[in-house]
């Protein structure tokens, strides 16, 4: 009985452990999606500066300055993770692009615990400032 009992539990948890690390998985991913969308969508509608530092702060940071020194970021984002991206200016297809990659989550289930990189994630809007 206890033997059994044992396995059934170690089968358990581990089925627990998993849930609740694909949930944070599917978690940080859809809130960095969403921070990109609100990022390109800024861009999309406010004068392109050429660098795009107003729009990767706005994924990084919520805003477009950058807070004081220390500020901690989005998850833990850094700007190089960040790439923006001014594509076909000028032309009819003008538009944003706002690349997030190399994002970092950490699996918590037993033998699967590491730190692993997220897929990327690349959100474009026609770019609509004058």
């Amino acid at each position: 009985m206890l033997i059994e009992s044992s396995l059934v539990l170690l089968v358990f948890l581990m089925i627990l452990f998993s849930t609740f690390d694909f949930g944070q998985a599917l978690f940080l991913h859809q809130s960095i999606v969403e921070r990109v969308r609100a990022a390109v969508r800024y861009g999309a509608v406010n004068s392109y500066d050429g660098t795009g530092t107003a729009i990767q702060n706005y994924v990084l940071y919520g805003q477009p300055t950058a807070p004081a020194p220390g500020t901690p970021t989005f998850y833990s984002l850094t700007p190089s993770m960040v790439s923006v991206q001014r594509a076909d200016a000028g032309t009819e297809d003008d538009r944003i692009v706002v690349t997030v990659k190399n994002y970092p989550y950490v699996f918590l289930t037993p033998f699967l615990a590491e730190q692993k990189t997220g897929a990327p994630i690349m959100e474009t809007l026609p770019y609509e400032a004058q």
